[in-house]
């Protein structure tokens, strides 16, 4: 009897060893995937707080640049005043030249008849009333001659001094007219050095602020990217967290099942018992009666395997491992392996899971990501650059199944299938990306 009830124990608990494996090891994940995305959040705490300031500083240098740009549209302005008066002065003193030209022109055609009365006036101004009165014939002559030497006289020395004062004059508004030229033009010297200043200014201003916007730029990527990634991790966390309740409701209904089958086959062995000792009264012989037990009704449990089968076929273009990043050239471990095909090509999970993200993201472009667990163990395929996606986060997916179409979505340069496989969860940085061309059969 205790035999029989043995084997009726260890048949109902064949499961538990398989569950409670698997349960263990997903609840190392959950416990690593939770502190994983405690430090991411406390990075993205961090990036969020350097974009801050960095967004601070930022508005800080816009708001010197607008006062340096203020400050250069009234130099421009002043300026532009200075040149304007430059313009009028120099066109003033060209008047005043024009004039000064005419006036020694004048002159030049004057000097003979100047130079021959200024003569006469020297030469001759105390012997010119005798020659008058000499040579006048009457009285009435003499004192016409007298008057018209005279007048002649007071004409040509008003003619001399009018002339001499507007030379002076000119002369004198020619040289104030220079002087105020000379300043007029270095005001608007001083005035173009100080823009020139601050066009120099500007320029340092603004390449900061190209810099603060390239970090900025950065930063908001890294924030982005970060949030991206704790979607994920948090979506793995999930997932671990049904399958480990799923398990827990396995294990609850298996130990219940083993319960029922206890008790069963106490009860059986109890009936047997009593038969058998019946029996052997009836025929005072003591004959042990055969002890019949049957199997307890017990789940089976799934069997998995670690082979996955090909997501996509075509031609690898770029393998697993080392290489320069196609778009910016810098060398990186590339952490996929990418396979050619036409675009539109149906893009198949490599194995069962259950969908983690169906969604654009960073880089990846529309990407499915895909959980597994496989043996105990926790698997992670990425199928990345999709032209569309045909699946939904949280979806179930058999081995085969289509997932989306092979594309050039995200940072991409060309169509093809980046897929990456995790030996474990998904992380930033992807440390549990293994080479999958083994896998796949490449």
């Amino acid at each position: 009897m205790k035999r029989s009830l043995a084997l009726g124990l260890c048949v109902s608990l064949l499961a538990m060893p398989v569950m409670a494996t698997e349960k263990d090891t997903l609840k190392a994940r959950q416990d690593r995937l939770s502190n994983e995305l405690e430090e991411s959040k406390k990075a993205q705490a961090k990036t969020d707080a350097e974009l801050e300031v960095t967004e601070a500083e930022r508005d800080a240098v816009k708001t010197e640049i607008h006062v340096v740009d203020d400050r250069l549209n009234v130099l421009s302005e002043q300026i532009a005043i200075q040149q304007h008066e430059v313009d009028t002065a120099r066109a003033e003193l060209e008047s005043t030249r024009q004039q000064l030209s005419v006036q020694e022109e004048y002159l030049e055609s004057q000097k003979e008849l100047l130079n021959e009365r200024l003569r006469v006036l020297q030469v001759h101004e105390d012997t010119s009333y005798l020659q008058v009165i000499f040579e006048s014939r009457s009285f009435g002559d003499f004192v016409t001659r007298v008057m018209t030497a005279r007048t002649i006289a007071e004409q040509d020395r008003e003619l001399i001094h009018n002339y001499m004062s507007e030379m002076e004059r000119l002369e004198s508004l020619e040289s104030t007219q220079r002087t105020q030229l000379s300043f007029i033009k270095q005001k608007e010297r001083e005035l173009v050095i100080t823009k020139q200043d601050l066009d120099r200014t500007a320029e340092k201003k603004r390449d900061l602020l190209a810099e603060l916007d390239e970090q900025v730029e950065q930063l908001e990527l890294e924030k982005m990217t970060r949030s991206e990634e704790q979607a994920v991790m948090a979506e793995q966390n999930r997932i671990i967290g049904e399958q480990l309740e799923a398990i827990a409701t396995a294990e609850r209904e298996a130990a219940e099942a083993a319960e029922r089958a206890k008790r069963e086959a106490e009860a059986r062995a109890a009936e047997e018992q009593a038969r058998a000792e019946a029996e052997a009264r009836e025929a005072e012989t003591e004959v042990e009666a055969p002890v019949v037990t049957a199997p307890a009704d017990t789940p089976t449990p799934v069997s998995t395997s670690t082979g996955f089968v090909r997501p996509v076929s075509g031609y690898v273009s770029s393998p697993f491992g080392p290489r320069n990043n196609p778009l910016t050239g810098v060398p990186e471990i590339h952490k996929g392996i990418d396979l050619v095909n036409a675009p539109g090509t149906p893009i198949v999970a490599s194995a069962p899971g259950v969908v983690i993200k169906a969604a654009p993201a960073t880089g990846y472009g529309n990407v499915v990501f895909v959980s597994h667990v496989m043996n105990g163990e926790v698997w992670t395929t990425v199928y990345a650059h999709l032209s569309a996606i045909t699946v939904g986060s949280g979806q179930s997916v058999s081995a085969g199944q289509t997932v989306g179409t092979l594309g050039s979505t995200g940072w991409s340069t060309g169509p093809h299938l980046h897929f990456e496989l995790h030996r474990g969860k998904w992380a930033p940085g992807q440390p549990n990306a293994i080479d999958p061309a083994p896998y796949i059969g490449y």
